[in-house]
């Protein structure tokens, strides 16, 4: 554990030092909240939907998984193309203190992330409302991390360059955001993307996520998108385990 401690703060101080990691786990989640309520906040609500939250549960979860595929591929990518590879295996570091270690800093960005989105949307100037049983949040928060998160190591494992791990998580995460209701709200999809939406990762963080946080859908719903995402992890987990070497 004293290792896996160890990296984990070097791999910690080295993204808190990079501009694009800050830009993109703190900046863009904000201001892609901003955006969205101003856009779709005022729109009329359906029944039983309260947009403006609505629309916070999904950036909030939009940005885990962001921060998830990215904690996932980034630093295996970049150590591969600037031979930190060649310098890591001279250690006695195993495939999952590696992966632990990964996955506990982008925890912590996640994690940061999510406590500032939540501390804007309560605001007056947003009007989030949050149910008391919003602490119950974590649970669906980590699940879903933690599924992009063995997506985004399988990712580098198998795609050759850092801007094409880049370039790809891109393509994977927005229009699985999209798909899922990240952008704007489900009911306001094309009906084909409202039929695959419930196949999506996304979309199941977000059911799981709205009954705690704003009281929206049942506890059943909720306890099957966290069951989808419990699933998609232990499957996602071995895979990455096996497949991830240093060569």
């Amino acid at each position: 554990m004293k290792t896996v401690r160890s990296l984990s703060r070097v791999l910690l101080k080295t993204d808190l030092r990079d501009t694009s990691t800050i830009i993109m786990s703190f900046v863009f989640p904000l201001a892609l909240l901003v955006v969205l309520v101003r856009a779709f906040g005022t729109m009329p609500e359906l029944p039983g939907m309260d947009f403006v939250s609505a629309i916070c549960v999904n950036v909030l979860g939009f940005g885990v998984a962001y921060v998830g595929i990215f904690a996932g591929a980034l630093h295996i990518a970049q150590w591969r193309e600037n031979g930190m590879v060649q310098v890591l295996r001279a250690f006695p570091l195993s495939t999952g203190s590696i992966l632990l270690a990964q996955a506990l800093v982008g925890a912590c960005l996640a994690l940061i992330q999510a406590v500032l989105l939540i501390a804007l949307a309560v605001t007056p100037w947003i009007g989030m409302e949050l149910s008391p049983f919003a602490p119950l949040g974590i649970v669906p928060l980590a699940l879903g991390y933690l599924t992009f998160y063995f997506l985004g190591v399988l990712l580098a494992v198998f795609v050759p360059s850092l801007a094409a791990v880049s370039m790809l998580a891109n393509l994977i995460i927005i229009p699985l955001g999209y798909a899922g209701g990240a952008m704007m709200p489900i009911e306001l999809l094309p009906r084909w993307v409202q039929n695959i939406a419930p196949y999506t990762p996304f979309f199941q963080m977000r059911v799981a996520l709205s009954k705690p946080l704003i009281d929206l859908g049942t506890w059943g719903d909720a306890g099957l998108g966290c069951v989808y995402l419990l699933v998609a992890s232990a499957l996602l987990l071995p895979l990455a385990h096996r497949f991830f070497r240093w060569k």
